[in-house]
């Protein structure tokens, strides 16, 4: 089993990301979700993750998503790469949220992350690949894809045990929401940890 090569991966640089205003466009259109994920980031280390999860999982309801994923689509996009479009910063640095646009083929690299997360689907459906990290040659391994429809949501730490690449192979364009532990200005270069792929699965595991 070999990892699509149709998939279009975006390279870690600035300009995937679109630049907002200051006013923080989630609290225009789901109302509490900053101030229920800050006061989860404010909790157990361990458990922060999970948390922002179900802070995701509550606050966006089918009409906040479809205002949500209406502001996101009338926003500038990318053809080539997908785009992240900054939804809000907190002021004391503890998390960025982002609303992330895939069309037809785009997907992220292979990646670990510097810091936790949490994510949720919007709209249509993402594929998201489970690799392991194989420290004997350096590189990460496919044992598994999961398909992420409109209405999930993941989470996980930082680190190599959370490695995963997300992408939308079908023709919608699919909309998520993303929470990342760490301020908005290193969005860019602090989140993904891009690591080489061996694209055979390994098949003992």
């Amino acid at each position: 089993m070999l990892i699509s090569s149709s998939l279009q991966t975006a390279p870690v640089s600035r300009t995937s990301v679109q630049a907002e205003s200051t006013e923080s466009l989630l609290d225009l259109h789901v109302a509490g979700l900053s101030t229920a994920i800050q006061t989860a980031c404010l909790g157990e280390a361990d458990l922060v993750p999970y948390r922002v999860r179900q802070a995701l999982n509550h606050a966006l309801n089918p009409v906040v998503t479809e205002r949500l994923v209406s502001k996101v689509l009338s926003m500038p996009c990318s053809a080539q790469t997908y785009t992240r479009h900054v939804l809000h910063s907190d002021p004391s640095g503890m998390f960025t949220v982002v609303a992330l646009r895939w069309e037809e083929g785009q997907a992220s690299p292979v990646h670990a992350h510097y810091t936790w997360c949490a994510y949720r689907v919007l709209q249509g459906a993402l594929v998201e690949g489970h690799f392991e990290w194989d420290r004997s040659v350096e590189q990460a391994y496919l044992f598994n894809r999961v398909d992420r429809l409109a209405g999930q949501s993941v989470c996980g730490h930082g680190g190599m045990d959370f490695i995963h690449r997300l992408g939308n192979e079908q023709k919608p364009t699919a909309v998520s929401i993303h929470v990342y532990g760490i301020d908005a200005a290193r969005i860019s270069t602090h989140v993904n940890r891009k690591l080489a792929v061996k694209l055979e699965v390994n098949a003992s595991k």
